[in-house]
């Protein structure tokens, strides 16, 4: 009997360990990746190449970008800056 998992993997470090996790326990993995249009893709070539090495059955990137309509961010918008955070001791 074939066991599946869907996860949702944004490539990012915690979305990575959760795969790891689901490649160890299930026979057939599928992966979905929102693209919101967010600043840093970077994640998203992450997922795709980590997918592609381990073979997984699919790979979907859905892209959400119209929820930039919606949720305003800095994440997001070029026009918006990323604040900073910095230690004040």
């Amino acid at each position: 009997m074939t066991q599946r998992a869907v996860i949702v993997f944004s490539g990012g470090q915690n979305s990575t360990t959760c795969f790891i996790q689901a490649i160890k326990q299930y026979n057939e993995v599928h992966c979905i990746t929102f693209n919101y249009t967010q600043r840093h893709s970077a994640e998203i070539v992450a997922a795709q190449k980590i997918c592609q090495h381990f073979n997984i059955a699919a790979h979907k990137i859905l892209d959400v970008g119209l929820l930039n309509e919606l949720a305003i961010s800095s994440l997001t918008r070029d026009n918006i800056p990323i604040p900073s955070y910095e230690k004040k001791y």
